[in-house]
């Protein structure tokens, strides 16, 4: 009996041996590309709050290197709103906790005492370190972009990985149950730190003029003093309320738009193809988009904001067609593979004479993310037979038609999409200052103005 005990204990002892075999090289190794993690991630967070203040982030070099459209993609968006975290915040969480758990375990080697179920919970937290850069490569490629900031992420949770996952291979996922738990915890209690300041990050440009909209034309639903300016005291009182619930980043913001929409030369276009709206309303609003463009999927969500707030017939949309691609925009040099932003610029130009383009369009933006020339054509089918859908795309008529959109829309000297025309005039997409130019009808001059501060006539807004 003595000896089979015997024997069991000695089984036991090499189990958990091999459970701790790691010296505390690794275990430190891992506890500072945790904190380096960390720290990174809060530096990356930091330029976020900055670029969405009025500042340029570090790694804000535009086109399809650009951290801030990825940072304002409509997946960065949705992980912020539904969990009051900006992905950046989840990057401090994660490097928190793959700090704090390989600290824990050399407090507990230095002690002597088992650490199979902290390595297990490390392990655990490489794979989800793993699976969470997978998602958001994926995301930003479908973006069309890339965070250059966040690449040194990737590689600090990939070296993370590799000592956790390969470097410990032998070691298994023993008491997956409890190190699940204690992973769990970890990240529960670096979450409740942070959700007050996730909280306070400012959101996009875009969502966050969506709600100021909402709340400036709420809060102006009632009786309201006389004011001068539009000559409409319901409205007035809509535009200081707007002005008023402006927190410091979105004021410059609404600042700027104002000042670039100042300085902006009144640019005649030809008559519009497909005008939603009146053609006697005092502001009119041409864009130009692009279909893979983000920021377009956004001002499209932005309009349909304002058709829902704005007094009826106070504006119209004259939507028009930039495909950033030089095989139909001479613009830009050619793209590769699928002609997707041609097709669907066309196919945007055959849908007009229907009367229902503008479903069309919310059709394809929703289909942003993995649009492909065959899912743009499957998209028009409701719209368009087929037949007829195949010969307008070819139709010299139609390449002549994106030509005059094309070229107006160089006029503009923009530097990207979307381009934004206030009665014939450069402004932007930033939804209070669309608002602001519908209730004031055109005017940049109004008194609600006054509080706000300088505007810079040369920030790069779109």
């Amino acid at each position: 009996m003595t000896s089979v005990g015997r024997k069991g204990r000695s089984a036991g002892e090499r189990s958990d041996s091999k459970a701790d075999a790691a010296g505390p090289r690794a275990w430190a190794a891992l506890a500072g590309l945790g904190a380096l993690s960390a720290l990174w991630s809060l530096f990356l967070w930091g330029q976020l709050v900055l670029s969405r203040s009025g500042g340029g982030a570090f790694c804000a070099f535009g086109g399809q290197l650009d951290c801030s459209s990825v940072w304002g993609s409509a997946f960065a968006s949705a992980v912020h709103g539904l969990t009051g975290l900006p992905i950046a915040g989840w990057g401090v969480v994660w490097g928190a906790t793959a700090m704090a758990l390989p600290l824990a375990g050399l407090t507990r080697l230095a002690e002597g005492r088992s650490v199979a179920v902290l390595t297990t919970a490390v392990r655990l937290t490489a794979v989800a370190g793993i699976l969470a850069v997978g998602v958001f490569l994926a995301e930003s490629l479908a973006a069309g972009a890339i965070c250059v900031g966040c690449v040194a992420t990737y590689v600090l949770a990939g070296a993370y990985a590799g000592i956790a996952l390969w470097g410990w291979r032998r070691a298994g996922f023993r008491d997956a149950v409890r190190s699940a738990a204690l992973a769990g915890g970890s990240v529960a209690a670096a979450f409740l730190l942070l959700l007050y300041p996730g909280l306070h990050t400012p959101r996009s440009s875009g969502e966050s003029g969506r709600a100021a909209i909402e709340a400036a034309a709420t809060g102006a639903s009632g009786p309201a003093p006389a004011r001068t300016g539009t000559g409409n005291a319901m409205r007035d009182q809509a535009l200081q309320d707007l002005v008023t619930a402006l927190d410091p980043a979105q004021r410059q913001l609404l600042a700027d738009s104002l000042a670039i929409y100042r300085n902006a030369p009144v640019l005649t276009l030809s008559p519009p193809r497909a005008l939603v709206g009146s053609d006697l309303a005092p502001v009119r609003i041409t864009e130009f988009t692009d279909i893979l463009c983000e920021h377009c999927a956004d001002l499209h969500e932005t309009l349909r904001t304002l058709r829902t707030h704005a007094p009826a017939g106070s504006f119209a949309v004259d939507a028009r067609q930039f495909p950033l691609d030089g095989r139909c925009n001479a613009v830009f040099v050619p793209g590769k593979g699928d002609d997707v932003r041609c097709v669907a610029a066309k196919a945007r130009i055959c849908v007009e004479p229907t009367g229902r383009e503008p479903e069309f369009a919310a059709a394809l933006f929703a289909s942003q993310k993995g649009l492909t020339r065959e899912k743009v054509l499957e998209l028009a089918a409701p719209f368009l037979p087929k037949a007829s859908l195949g010969a307008c795309l070819e139709a010299p008529a139609t390449a002549t038609r994106l030509e005059e959109d094309i070229a107006a829309a160089a006029r503009t000297d923009s530097d990207g999409t979307p381009i934004v025309l206030v009665n014939g005039r450069r402004g932007t997409s930033f939804g209070p200052f669309l608002y602001a130019m519908v209730l004031t009808k055109g005017n940049p001059e109004h008194p609600a103005f006054d509080s706000l501060p300088a505007g810079n006539p040369a920030a790069h807004l779109h």
